[in-house]
């Protein structure tokens, strides 16, 4: 396998996985409320609603800020600090444009791409990074923060949660239950 298929499959896995994690999402986020998006299990704990600005913020930086080039207009700090009520529909719409956006970056990258190195900033301070290096690291972190949005939707759903495989795990076959 040349190098433009191996960099051509990277970024089709790479799609594949931003979609599952967008997908693993709009399940969780579809099933709460707003007051529920908004709840928080302990204060010093991020609320869905968080995690859904922090990771449009996340995605918008990484994809369109350093592999693209676009200004970096990113409040980090905003992201967990806010606490207005913003309707859980735009909360998913804005984490939604920034998934389509890093979708559309992915889509038109080309294997020379992956190999070019990238310079910005992070908390620590700055970093530099192949493209490759940058998709990595942005899909494994949507894809933990996937799976904590998950984790607070059951916790807030119980035995209300809709799993998402046809029929479901029977309730009867649920942990905690008496089978």
């Amino acid at each position: 396998m040349d190098a433009d298929a191996i960099g051509a499959e990277f970024v089709r896995q790479s799609r594949r996985q931003l979609a599952a994690s967008v997908d693993l999402i709009r399940h969780c986020v579809g099933q709460l409320d707003d007051d529920q998006v908004w709840g928080r299990p302990r204060e010093d704990m991020n609320s869905v609603a968080n995690l859904l600005l922090h990771l449009a913020g996340n995605l918008r930086q990484r994809f369109g800020s350093v592999v693209d080039g676009e200004p970096d207009d990113r409040d980090r700090l905003g992201e967990f600090t806010e606490r207005r009520a913003i309707p859980r529909d735009e909360l998913l719409s804005r984490f939604e444009a920034s998934a389509a956006g890093a979708d559309a970056t992915l889509e038109k990258l080309g294997s020379e791409q992956l190999v070019e190195s990238r310079r910005y900033m992070l908390l620590a301070g700055p970093e530099e990074k192949s493209v490759l290096g940058v998709v990595l690291q942005a899909l494994t972190h949507l894809s933990g923060h996937a799976q904590e949005i998950l984790h607070l939707t059951r916790m807030e759903l119980g035995d209300r949660y809709a799993f998402r495989q046809p029929g479901g795990v029977p309730p009867e076959m649920r942990p905690g239950r008496q089978v």
